[in-house]
């Protein structure tokens, strides 16, 4: 019998669906031999479990992996919420969909049906149609949008194919973006040139109420360092920025941590952005959370839900005295 104070959900992965197509993957064989103690379900299509008629809070407490193969569509044109860095060719590859982590504003809440993950093992195939269309263009390509492959290495090694790829390929500028603390996990790689590893921080105050299952600032700023140490290309993502009561007293601590934590030499550059999510899922993600984040009267603009002028001005105001001479890109 369970104790109540052990809980009564399933373990993180207690459960790895497998799709018939995927069985013969050599990814796949992988997976399943890295998760042999995991109960194991055949079926035909990862959409029979990857269904909208499931709770998604719920499922954040005891997430299942699906194991698919993808079929078209490898890539997708970036989209303008997101930043560019001035490419023309910006683009985003999801070789997994959803998160381990559980931040409450995360647009994937509103995004997906369930919360459950899906890994495409046949990365192979996004590689293949990857090296086919950029032959003759200098893209930029993030790996990371729609999920954490850094934070899921110990599960499956995607992030370490990613980097094996991008070395092959030094046309096509590759961006990570984790918030996890697991840079240990591809610390025995040579840095690739072409490939920045991008952290996404936020103030501790912030992680602790709206990032749930993610580690804390100093973790990050400790993997940080490790990885601009050993010759990264590293971007700090301030993303998203959050309008809450005494956010102005709370990012200038943020910041000043920063400075006296980060060699900020060693930093590329900085993204940052206002929250911001599409008007359809912001109403699937308020009718799935009630928390502070949600509460403030958005605007549209564009389709797209976001803060007053007056307070993403104030937001962005407080970046001034942290540029010093890093390259800071803004959004909106």
């Amino acid at each position: 019998m369970t104790n109540s104070s052990e809980g009564f959900w399933n373990d993180f992965f207690s459960h790895v669906y497998v799709e018939e197509m995927a069985l013969d993957y050599p990814v796949t064989r992988e997976i399943l031999d890295n998760l042999s103690d995991k109960k194991i379900v055949r079926v035909n299509h990862y959409k029979d479990v990857f269904s909208p008629k499931q709770d998604f809070a719920m499922q954040k407490n005891s997430q299942k992996l699906i194991l698919a193969v993808r079929s078209g569509n490898f890539f997708y044109r970036g989209s303008p919420m997101c930043h560019d860095y001035g490419y023309d060719d910006f683009f985003y590859a999801p070789s997994v969909m959803n998160c381990p982590f559980d931040c409450d504003y995360c647009y994937l809440r509103g995004l997906y049906p369930s919360a459950n993950i899906v890994a495409f093992v046949n990365l192979s195939d996004t590689f293949d149609e990857i090296n086919k269309s950029f032959r003759e263009k200098k893209p930029f390509i993030c790996v990371s949008y729609d999920s954490d492959l850094l934070a899921l290495e110990n599960f499956f090694s995607f992030a370490r194919r990613w980097i094996y790829f991008a070395k092959q390929n030094k046309n096509i500028t590759f961006e990570l973006r984790t918030k996890s603390a697991n840079f240990s996990a591809i610390a025995d790689i040579e840095p690739a040139g072409n490939l920045i590893l991008a952290w996404t921080l936020s103030p501790q105050e912030y992680i602790s109420e709206f990032e749930k299952k993610t580690p804390g600032l100093d973790a990050r700023i400790k993997n940080i360092n490790s990885a601009a140490e050993s010759g990264w290309k590293v971007r700090i993502c301030l993303d998203p920025l959050l309008y809450l009561p005494d956010c102005v007293e709370t990012y200038n601590s943020f910041f000043k941590v920063l400075y006296d934590k980060i060699d900020l030499n060693k930093i590329l550059d900085v993204s940052a952005g206002v929250f911001r999510v599409p008007r359809g899922v912001m109403k699937k993600m308020s009718g799935r959370a009630r928390n502070p984040v949600l509460a403030y009267p958005f605007v549209e603009k564009r389709g797209i839900m976001t803060y007053k002028d007056e307070h993403i001005n104030e937001l962005y105001g407080l970046l001034d005295g942290f540029k010093r001479n890093l390259p800071v890109y803004k959004m909106f």
